[in-house]
């Protein structure tokens, strides 16, 4: 599919601009919310259902005149903003509409001055020739409504309170408007590293409109064509690579097999001790040389198959084919093949021929390093939603070095370099095949036997190739 490169817009939004317009939102919205707040409570002032701030100031300037001119000060409890105490002359509490514990803390006050204040309530003593009276009162607009006054005793903190609740909500709602439209105009980017992590680079860049994101997204659309461009042409001179290797190696063995077969016509000739020891060298290189060139092929073969051909088979018929397999192989050894089969699916999605060929390249490596006469394992089993394979043997298992390495190309560890036809192949095109199939390949030690352990997981369903 042809992708065509778009371009950022040149009109975008920079960040500092997207973050302004929504900062003069929020400011607009405060000031909103102030001139709102002002309002209803200048209405409820007009109105009468808030007193103003001086109203119980106003409230003791008149029970004060009254007092001094020896009269009972009105008080209505639904209208009177303020509260007092009544005492005799000698300090006789006759009556009161404050707490035991509030009256004598007004008097301790009030004993050696007129008027004091203790956040939040102003005090006042007012005497005439009969009574004392104490009177508190505090300088706040509170509410008409008695019940409502009790509820808020400061109709000013409230509304403050009110906006405090309403400002930090607000904050709260357009932070997350914000974040909701940031991670939109990221989306794009988080799409891009999305595609480039599952090594997909046929996509188009979808742009923010916004600066410095799509900065960042031009550069990373800049960094994709460059590394599409650097894989194809890797890619080409790979695969030119594999072709050149296989018509050379398909060219050499022509010249080899009419060197062979000249050999084996040598061989019918008389030749004494010593030009039969040279014999021996040439056919020994030849059968080497041979050797080399298909494990070439080999290469080239197994690096060409990038897809599957997946199949429904039974796993069941499946195994016992290779288990035939194994038992002709063991009887060279003398070793004796077990085979578990446990609780597999009826069926299971493979490429039956590239799987046979994997677990027999594990089978045989198996049988030559399995000493004569010991046992040869192989389990069959489903785990999760994978059928796994287990071959272990009772040989010398492998080295630290070689549970590393096993499974590189070419790699032959200090036991296989002793052992002729290994030529480090074997684990490389099974974990080839393996991850071809969306499974893996496990090298470890049997801790019961000591030997190898090689495991194979191969999904059941297996929908399309896996790109390897």
């Amino acid at each position: 599919m042809e992708v065509i490169p778009q371009q950022p817009n040149r009109k975008s939004t920079k960040l500092r601009t997207l973050f302004l317009r929504c900062l003069a939102v929020f400011c607009a919205g405060a000031i909103g919310l102030i001139f709102v707040l002002s309002s209803i409570f200048f209405v409820l002032r007009v109105t009468g259902a808030i007193f103003p701030a001086n109203y119980a100031e106003k409230q003791v300037l008149e029970a004060e005149f009254e007092i001094k001119e020896g009269r009972e000060p009105p008080y209505d409890p639904s209208t009177t903003l303020y509260k007092y105490a009544k005492f005799t002359v000698d300090g006789k509490l006759l009556e009161h509409n404050l707490s035991d514990k509030q009256v004598a803390f007004a008097w301790n006050l009030l004993e050696d001055s007129s008027a004091s204040y203790r956040f939040p309530y102003y005090y006042t003593k007012i005497t005439n020739k009969q009574d004392v009276y104490i009177i508190r009162h505090s300088i706040s607009a509170q509410f008409s409504n008695p019940a409502l006054r009790r509820l808020l005793p400061n109709a000013e903190l409230f509304f403050i309170v009110m906006f405090g609740i309403a400002f930090f909500s607000g904050s709260a709602l357009l932070a997350s408007s914000f974040g909701r439209k940031l991670a939109r105009k990221m989306s794009g980017l988080q799409e891009a590293v999305r595609h480039i992590q599952e090594q997909n680079l046929d996509f188009s860049i979808q742009y923010s409109g916004v600066t410095e994101i799509d900065r960042v997204l031009l550069s990373m659309d800049q960094m994709k064509n460059t590394l599409s461009g650097s894989l194809e042409r890797q890619w080409s001179l790979e695969q030119s690579r594999r072709k050149q290797i296989s018509a050379l190696a398909h060219d050499v063995k022509t010249p080899l097999t009419i060197v062979r077969g000249n050999v084996e016509l040598l061989a019918e000739t008389d030749m004494n001790e010593e030009q039969k020891g040279y014999f021996d060298y040439i056919a020994q290189s030849i059968r080497q040389m041979e050797s080399y060139i298909n494990t070439l092929i080999e290469i080239t073969k197994t690096e060409s198959s990038t897809s599957l051909h997946p199949v429904s088979i039974d796993p069941e018929a499946f195994i016992r084919k290779i288990e035939s397999q194994m038992q002709a192989l063991s009887v060279m050894k003398d070793l004796s093949p077990a085979v578990t089969i446990r609780m597999l699916p009826d069926t299971v999605n493979v490429d039956p021929v590239l799987l046979e060929r994997a677990l027999m390249n594990v089978i045989s490596n198996a049988v030559d390093h399995a000493p004569n006469g010991s046992r040869l394992t192989l389990i069959a089993e489903p785990v999760k939603e994978c059928i796994r394979f287990c071959i272990i043997d009772e040989g010398p298992g492998f080295s630290p070095e070689s549970l590393q390495f096993a499974a590189e190309q070419f790699y032959m560890g200090a036991s296989s370099r002793g052992t002729s036809g290994h030529y480090g192949m074997g684990l490389y095109i099974t974990q080839f095949i393996a991850r071809l199939h969306g499974g893996e390949l496990y090298i470890a030690n049997s801790e019961m036997t000591g030997g190898g352990k090689v495991t194979i997981e191969i999904p059941l369903e297996q929908k399309e190739a896996i790109p390897i």
